[in-house]
């Protein structure tokens, strides 16, 4: 009996124990909650009531998880190969989500420093115009994002139905560690590694962007075997045309529109002259007769190869000085009878008589014009064939992302930072 009232007066002290344990918890709780309300500013209890709720209730697995997802170099290294998104059977780890951020920075930065955003301030303490509520780091990557999903599943397309990658991107990739690692020491870096960081973040290494070349490439084959089989018939532009002719005609393309034609050329600009009175350049006919012979020779050289546009586009890449065509071969796409060029080269190319192939010498104020006739098409065709091409290209990124849903884990994403201010 005596050893029950013994057990009894010890249990009866510990419950003591715990409620006064409780009631301090409770207090403590209190107190803090009191102390988050002041540095909140909150004076009601309904409006502490709100601020613990928001401070409590779980965010949505979207984009706007995180208001920075900026974590320092040593943390980005450590969680590098944490995987964030999968797409079907193929992973995402941090390092090479990092290099789709930071390439979709660069390819859109131009955008976005127009649009309002500071690249020398924190992505995230910057509102984007694009975006609901979110900043621009939340833009950029959700875009990354989308970028690796439409790549990742179009890859793993490829990979179903046994596409092999062409010669020269097979080329690419297996070259690429050399190649980058040449341009990394000649640029000044220690390492190849050193340059990614140095571009891509800290927690970002070489096999992390070989990951997105590989996939890049994969994806892109894909993309590209499919988008070259498509086939436009007459009867598919007929019929484009007729569902888009009011949105046509608000463009300026009706049917009576007129052609766009498609022109190389390879400008020999003239050389020598001397100053009249005026400091106006004024050329002989010995100088011009020698612009014309070197112009001829390069034409005679072309016509003595295999003489096809490709050649044709080879040399002016080579030879032309006319900066504005050279790196396209030469080539000005789209002309019209409306085009604001020099008449002899536009009286060229508007002539009825003109067919794919056509060759020849022009004479401008600039010099000698070695001409090459590319196309000449009516120009709500080529806008109704550009629209079909649009939709087909569309349906095969949309066929992708959703035979492969991409699932993402924001809580786990760390981007490692760099310095655009430098």
């Amino acid at each position: 009996m005596e050893e029950k009232h013994q057990s009894a007066g010890k249990a009866a002290k510990i419950v003591k124990i715990v409620v006064a344990s409780i009631a301090c918890l409770v207090l403590l709780l209190s107190l803090t909650v009191v102390m988050w309300w002041t540095i909140a500013g909150v004076k009601t209890w309904d409006e502490g009531v709100q601020l613990v709720v928001k401070l409590f209730t779980p965010r949505e697995n979207d984009v706007y998880y995180k208001d920075s997802y900026t974590v320092k170099d040593d943390k980005a290294f450590k969680n590098k190969d944490k995987t964030v998104a999968t797409v079907g059977t193929a992973a995402l780890t941090n390092g090479q989500l990092q290099v789709y951020y930071w390439v979709n920075v660069y390819d859109n930065m131009d955008y976005a420093v127009y649009s309002g955003m500071d690249y020398t301030k924190p992505f995230n303490e910057q509102l984007c115009p694009d975006m609901e509520k979110g900043n621009w780091q939340q833009f950029f990557l959700e875009d990354a994002l989308g970028t690796w999903h439409k790549y990742q599943a179009m890859a793993l397309l490829a990979q179903q139905e046994g596409l092999e990658l062409p010669e020269d991107l097979r080329k690419t990739l297996d070259n690429l560690r050399a190649n980058m690692t040449e341009t990394a020491l000649s640029s000044g870096y220690s390492s190849l590694d050193a340059l990614i960081q140095a571009d891509m973040g800290g927690g970002c290494t070489f096999e992390d962007y070989q990951a997105y070349m590989e996939t890049y490439c994969v994806g892109y084959a894909y993309f590209n075997d499919h988008y070259s089989k498509i086939e436009v018939t007459d009867q598919m532009l007929a019929d484009y045309f007729a569902a888009n002719e009011e949105t046509l005609k608000k463009g300026g393309i009706t049917k009576e529109s007129g052609k766009y034609y498609d022109v190389r050329h390879i400008l020999i600009e003239i050389a020598g002259g001397t100053k009249d009175e005026n400091g106006k350049t004024v050329y002989s006919e010995e100088d011009w007769e020698a612009c014309r012979v070197k112009a001829q020779k390069l034409l005679d050289e072309w016509l003595a190869g295999e003489h096809t546009e490709a050649t044709f586009a080879e040399l002016a890449q080579k030879h032309s000085a006319d900066g504005g065509s050279k790196k396209e071969g030469g080539l000005y796409s789209r002309l019209t009878d409306k085009t604001n060029f020099v008449k002899p080269f536009k009286d060229w190319y508007l002539d009825e008589a003109r067919v794919k192939g056509d060759y020849g010498l022009v004479k401008t104020d600039y010099g000698y014009h070695i001409m090459y006739f590319s196309s000449a098409q009516e120009q709500w065709s080529v806008e109704c064939r550009d629209g079909i091409l649009s939709d087909k290209a569309h349906e095969i990124l949309s066929n992708a992302v959703e035979a492969f849903p991409l699932e993402v884990d924001y809580k786990k994403i760390m981007l490692g930072n760099v310095d655009l201010s430098k």
